[in-house]
């Protein structure tokens, strides 16, 4: 969503203001200025779609997998069993303009953390973790 936000700020300012900046006049400075802060932002949208990772988190009993994908790089997969003593905890995250948002976490036993995706109540995510826990930890 990042990358198509990004992209329309790119294409749709220059295309439609590509008739204001020629031929030269005094308002031309103008219009490229409205042009080039637009692909600034377009530039920002894409840095930042470049960026971010979605994960996909698949439990089932005694097993768990999780899935990175991330733009231009290799999935990576990560697996756990109940041996590798991974802890299960909910997280809220501080929004200032929005509502605030859980996310479920798992860290593994070397420091590594995986989020889940958000819940917009701390009862969903509490549910989601519970029910995770417990199919995880169920033997296969």
């Amino acid at each position: 969503m990042l990358a198509l936000a990004g992209l329309t700020m790119l294409v749709i300012p220059a295309g439609l203001l590509r008739h204001s900046l020629w031929p030269p006049t005094a308002i031309p400075p103008l219009m490229a200025l409205i042009v080039l802060g637009t692909w600034i932002i377009g530039a920002f949208f894409l840095g930042a779609a470049m960026i971010v990772a979605s994960s996909r988190w698949i439990i089932s009993p005694g097993h768990l997998r999780i899935t990175l994908n991330r733009p231009f790089r290799v999935a990576e997969t990560h697996a756990f069993t109940p041996r590798d003593q991974v802890r299960f905890l909910v997280k809220q995250l501080d929004w200032v303009e929005t509502l605030d948002t859980w996310k479920v976490m798992l860290t593994a036993p070397d420091g590594r953390t995986f989020a889940s995706r958000p819940f917009y109540s701390a009862e969903d995510a509490e549910a989601f973790r519970s029910a995770a826990e417990t199919l995880f930890r169920t033997k296969a």
